[in-house]
């Protein structure tokens, strides 16, 4: 039996030019066109890799968080600074990936998140990001949950209020840098954000 053709491009920077077209475009607007030119590998190739464009997307989905998501959350985790000035890091690592000229602005999930509204994407497609915003969701709620009981926020702190105030603004700055805000502008915000914090 004959063996499969051997691929003869890198499928790790295809992936990388897939996820920054539907960072970009999000997963209705970019077009299997726009995916293969930026892959630089036709459709064949791109099915046999990848398998279709659905499949495709939550691949990339899983990309963006491992590659473009994760690293922020290192700066929630530096024991030796105060939880203010962790949060402020944070979020000040967020908002310069948003406005990264090298990158789409703004952020992957929260484009695509908006974008799930309209029912247009698969319902694969629509769960990979759903998933990502839910395990954000609970990562912020464990973290501030440990930090309550490690007595380093008052007993009264409210977890779910304030998790949902970091969730706001973060996809509120992902909007306005994809708007058009410069780093310097949400990066006042991020101040202002964590002294009313």
């Amino acid at each position: 039996m004959a063996s499969g053709r051997k691929r003869n491009f890198d499928i790790y920077a295809a992936l990388e030019q897939a996820t920054l077209v539907f960072w970009q475009k999000g997963f209705v607007g970019a077009s299997m066109t726009d995916l293969t030119l930026s892959m630089g590998i036709n459709k064949p190739s791109l099915y046999s890799a990848f398998g279709n464009k659905e499949q495709l997307f939550v691949t990339a989905t899983e990309h963006y968080l491992a590659k473009y998501a994760t690293p922020h959350i290192a700066k929630l985790q530096q024991q030796d600074l105060s939880i203010k000035q962790r949060l402020l890091n944070y979020l000040l690592s967020v908002v310069e990936m948003h406005c990264d000229v090298s990158l789409p602005k703004g952020c992957f999930v929260s484009l695509c998140a908006a974008e799930s509204a309209s029912h247009d994407m698969p319902q694969s497609a629509m769960d990979a990001i759903l998933k990502i915003q839910g395990s954000h969701q609970v990562f912020l709620t464990e973290f501030f949950n440990k930090e309550k009981s490690q007595g380093n926020l008052d007993l009264d702190f409210d977890v779910e209020a304030n998790v949902n105030y970091i969730m706001t603004f973060i996809h509120g700055s992902a909007v306005l840098a994809r708007s058009g805000k410069t780093l310097d502008d949400l990066t006042q915000a991020v101040h202002v954000a964590v002294k009313v914090w």
